[in-house]
């Protein structure tokens, strides 16, 4: 069972607060009922990863132009945060 703990407002912005909430629940939905099995064999788990292309969170770094969202770093850092949270 995956604890939920609360996160500080930093008044990062609306956008980063949304993008931290759709991973949250996705974390919490799909990467926590398969952390014990990612742990087990020291790998993240394969079918995760089309699911994390699809949610833009592969590409949050990367400019618009490459097909990416250009959320920049804190996006990245909090997406990281929210995953690893339920792993």
């Amino acid at each position: 069972m995956t604890t939920h703990y609360p996160t500080l407002n930093f008044d990062l912005g609306e956008d980063i607060d949304m993008l931290r909430e759709h991973v949250r629940q996705f974390a919490l939905n799909e990467i926590a009922p398969l952390a014990s099995q990612a742990d087990e064999e020291n790998a993240f788990p394969n079918q995760l990863w089309p699911k994390l292309g699809d949610m833009g969170l592969l590409g949050v770094t990367v400019s618009e132009q490459y097909g990416g969202s250009e959320m920049g770093y804190l996006a990245h850092t909090v997406a990281m945060e929210e995953i690893s949270r339920a792993s």
